[in-house]
């Protein structure tokens, strides 16, 4: 069985339960039967009131529309004067503008630069400080703010 669940009790026996898509169940170890019997319904007891009232649907996890290109901030440049970076794939980023991630936090650039000559920006309460490339990767998608509002 390839694709399953698998449930360990290292603090007191070994077992090993593996679920495959077709409903085949497996149990491995060296644990009493009655005692992984025990764990099992224990563990179903678990899953059944954490599922609450309702049919089975899985709620989809919220996805990001990130671009699937990183960066490249090695192969950036920043024209200073101007407030704009191009990063590595072509991307033209306007640092006198203020971005907005998608938790609603704001980002500005303040001059500062990373060692590869990337924008250094900083979120609005001023928290935390990031290279443009990693605001964008791990807070992204990012929009810029336009009279305050993204």
């Amino acid at each position: 069985m390839s694709k399953g669940i698998r449930l360990v009790d290292l603090d007191e026996q070994h077992v090993v339960v593996m679920l495959s898509t077709d409903g085949k169940v497996e149990v491995l170890g060296d644990m009493c039967t009655v005692g992984a019997a025990a764990l099992l319904m224990s563990v179903a007891r678990q899953l059944v009131a954490e599922h609450g009232v309702g049919s089975c649907r899985r709620e989809p996890e919220p996805q990001h529309e990130r671009p699937a290109e990183p960066l490249h901030a090695h192969a950036g440049s920043l024209d200073r004067e101007a407030r704009v970076w191009t990063d590595g794939t072509g991307h033209a980023w306007d640092l006198a503008l203020a971005w907005r991630d998608a938790t609603d936090q704001s980002w500005r650039w303040h001059g500062s630069v990373d060692r590869q000559g990337a924008p250094i920006m900083r979120s609005a309460d001023g928290s935390v400080s990031e290279p443009l490339d990693v605001v964008r990767a791990v807070y992204g998608p990012l929009a810029p703010e336009f009279g305050g509002v993204a």
